[in-house]
């Protein structure tokens, strides 16, 4: 005698996984940031010469906080960077404001993200190398993490810098 087995509903939930943004990859040169929008071109980020820090942050997001990200574009000055921020026009100039954050920033919707980048948590970081590649990624909440998630980078960096 077989055991009865329960109902498949669950197994609904199963069939949705969450691909994610694979270590290697390069990032694209064009995206879609918006719903109804034209590509944006981020060909400028597989032009570093020391690599780039892409930010992933929401207004709507209460883990997302950029005291961390102006610590660390003030530390590294010497890598590109770019934040992809969900919100208001004004909610973005308030937190450039706020944090004289004098990096190319684009107002975004993550969802519409989420299916060009396979990047589906926030406040999230991708570190790329000189050539656009991800070397690495992950989320962030404070400087720590963020140092932590861009140590290849960094590095690549000081050991290059040592030989001058």
């Amino acid at each position: 005698m077989q055991p009865e087995r329960p109902p498949d509903g669950h197994r609904r939930f199963l069939k949705q996984f969450s691909e994610e943004f694979k270590l290697g990859t390069y990032f694209p040169e064009n995206l879609t940031l918006l719903a109804k929008s034209e590509p944006v071109s981020f060909q400028w980020l597989r032009e570093a010469v020391h690599g780039s820090v892409v930010f992933f942050v929401s207004a709507r997001c209460s883990a997302c906080r950029m005291e961390p990200i102006q610590e660390f574009v003030k530390r590294y000055g010497v890598f590109r960077y770019c934040i992809l921020f969900e919100g208001s026009r004004e909610e973005l100039e308030l937190q450039r404001e706020i944090y004289d954050l004098d990096t190319p920033c684009y107002l975004c919707d993550t969802v519409k993200l989420q299916g060009q980048l396979k990047v589906n948590m926030i406040p999230f970081a991708l570190i790329l190398n000189k050539i656009g590649q991800a070397v690495s990624a992950g989320i962030f909440n404070d400087y720590e993490k963020l140092e932590q998630l861009a140590a290849p980078l960094i590095r690549v960096y000081e050991r290059s810098s040592s030989r001058i």
